[in-house]
């Protein structure tokens, strides 16, 4: 992912070194770090926000250029009906829908180079609807194709901390620094998922790849617009334990998830990392047969963490099933 200058300006740059605005000039070294950060955070905050499968929560980096980034989310995926016949043999299908609505609030903190000091904020809002279809090939295993659009609305602002930040924040207003930028994403998936049960305990594996190509349409700043392609992989593993403990009727459940999300492209260059790892632990009570499409409800927690962040997340576990 790039974030791009017009040919016009890109020239200016090589033949002066310098970018010329209106009153003033701007220094190559701030010109350098927006146009190797810009594109690359769009990307990453708006897939992060965007996709329902990806990890909400509050991150704190440890190193790198963010310094904190926070996603709020409300989303989710799975079969809208029992699975069907579908005239192949014992193959058996069920339509998908996901969608999901995320905001998402990301702090570029510069540490080095010409910026140092000064802080760039991505404020994104973003939404995601799609579906597919998933194929039981058996009881047990099946597959499920799927493609998504994401739409993503992002305001940065930068906040100057020091007499080089308030030069760039006063040259750079409305190009480089304090605009709007709206963007779309489609983002086609496949997943293969096989479940069984020991005794009343029920495990579940299942991967899934998804391709997200970025691009912005519309923008408030003449040299600013994102281009890209991400990628992430997910392999999880899921357990539902039954307690045989009932509160008014409900026997509550214990369980949780690990997974491990590879990160390749704009996200992978936005977060400076490749892969997030979860630990998702729950305790719900079931609900299932007793309120309508409702597996169950309860509370869930997750921490994740990869070589250069960590972060958590917590709210209310609830699951559908039709």
């Amino acid at each position: 992912m790039t974030s791009r200058m017009p040919g016009l300006a890109a020239g200016i740059a090589l033949a002066s070194g310098c970018v010329t605005m209106a009153d003033g000039v701007l220094a190559p070294g701030a010109v350098d770090q927006f146009s190797h950060t810009t594109g690359s955070r769009v990307e990453a905050v708006t897939i992060l926000g965007g996709d329902y499968g990806a990890a909400g929560g509050i991150y704190t980096f440890r190193s790198g250029s963010i310094a904190d980034l926070q996603i709020t989310k409300f989303g989710g995926g799975g079969d809208v009906s029992p699975p069907m016949e579908l005239g192949l043999g014992d193959i058996k299908w069920a339509p998908v829908i996901q969608g999901n609505l995320g905001r998402i609030k990301a702090a570029n903190q510069f540490e080095t180079g010409y910026l140092t000091g000064n802080t760039s904020t991505y404020t994104v809002m973003s939404l995601q609807f799609g579906g597919g279809a998933r194929f039981y090939l058996t009881d047990h295993f099946s597959i499920a194709p799927t493609i998504t659009g994401i739409y993503g609305h992002t305001e940065n602002e930068f906040f100057a901390k020091n007499p080089v930040g308030e030069v760039v924040k006063n040259l750079a207003k409305g190009t480089f620094v304090d605009w709007q930028i709206d963007t779309w994403t489609v983002a086609p998936a496949f997943e293969v998922k096989y479940e069984w049960t020991w005794r009343r305990t029920v495990f579940e594996l299942s991967t899934r790849y998804t391709y997200f190509h970025t691009e912005s349409f519309k923008t408030t700043s003449p040299l600013v617009s994102v281009t890209g392609g991400s990628q992430t992989w997910e392999n999880r593993v899921d357990v539902d334990i039954p307690t045989r403990l009932t509160v008014l009727g409900h026997e509550l459940h214990t369980g949780g998830f690990l997974s491990r999300t590879q990160l390749y492209g704009g996200i992978a260059e936005g977060l400076n990392d490749n892969h997030i790892n979860t630990v998702n632990g729950r305790f719900v009570f079931d609900f299932k047969g007793k309120l309508w499409k409702v597996r169950w409800i309860g509370f869930g927690a997750s921490y994740f963490f990869g070589g250069h962040f960590d972060g958590w997340s917590a709210g209310a576990d609830v699951r559908f099933e039709f």
